[in-house]
């Protein structure tokens, strides 16, 4: 496995930009768990991105789509976080996945998997 490289705000919205660029990348990023519930179910969440640990939790810009463990019931680095948690990831770029919006829409964001997860003070 390829070592995780630190990401600057510019790889970043590269990477927002066009995910399949970054397909197979291992990454650190930092975010904060914007939907970990029973809709998306035990080992996959939406959270908002950074390049860096940032100031407040809003100031998290890009939403995507982390997915841990098996991607379906095997996830146990996952099992402690919940919706509104700050993390640091370490992960590899899967490209974007695509999914229906609550509002009727479809919306298209990056994808990861995660390989490390922390809780950010």
């Amino acid at each position: 496995m390829e070592a995780a490289k630190e990401m600057t705000q510019r790889e970043l919205a590269l990477l927002v930009k066009n995910p399949y660029s970054y397909k197979g990348k291992i990454i650190v990023l930092y975010a904060t768990i914007t939907q970990f519930d029973s809709a998306t179910g035990p080992c996959t969440f939406r959270a908002d991105i950074a390049h860096a640990k940032q100031k407040e939790r809003w100031d998290y810009d890009d939403n995507s789509v982390f997915t841990g463990g098996d991607g379906v019931s095997d996830c146990p680095d996952l099992g402690g976080f919940v919706d509104g948690d700050v993390v640091q990831i370490t992960a590899t770029s899967l490209g974007s996945i695509s999914y229906d919006t609550q509002i009727g829409g479809r919306t298209t964001v990056p994808s990861f998997h995660v390989e490390k997860i922390a809780a950010v003070k």
